[in-house]
């Protein structure tokens, strides 16, 4: 009994002091390729929610899985996809960060995707909800 009282006061004690966010799964899809023609762009824009986590499915697969800090807001992590010309669904959730975002999106001659995180409680004109946004975009990263 003693082992689990203090194992649970460990728990306990992280959880207050903030000591290391949850482990996530890891992301191993075949879709994620150092070669791959795609690149999704991931950045967390809130500096309410720091880091955030954030996972992103494409087709089913698990592509992202991983904490993401706002830095300077001009932080976008590159992931090297191989995605066929056509249609595609994705799924953006986080968990710390309580927002999803599920849509289809097809590719023609794009090779740019970009994933942002928003969330400000309080803002100097209005709050902004949890939520994702996602767009593809031909030819580099534009900021938008």
């Amino acid at each position: 009994m003693k082992v689990v009282h203090s194992s649970i006061v460990a728990t306990v004690m992280m959880v207050l002091v903030g000591c290391g966010d949850p482990k996530l799964p890891t992301a191993s899809s075949k879709l994620l390729t150092p070669n791959g023609g795609f690149t999704l762009f991931v950045s967390n824009q809130s500096f309410a929610i720091d880091p955030v986590d954030v996972r992103v499915e494409i087709d089913g697969e698990l592509v992202v899985s991983d904490y993401f800090r706002v830095g300077t807001q001009h932080t976008f992590v590159p992931f090297k996809l191989s995605l066929s010309v056509g249609k595609h669904r994705i799924h953006i959730w986080s968990t710390k960060g309580g927002a999803q975002l599920m849509e289809e999106f097809e590719i023609k001659d794009q090779y740019v995707g970009v994933v942002t995180y928003w969330y400000y409680p309080r803002s100097h004109y209005s709050p902004t909800p949890q939520k994702f946004k996602f767009r593809t975009q031909n030819g580099p990263l534009t900021i938008m």
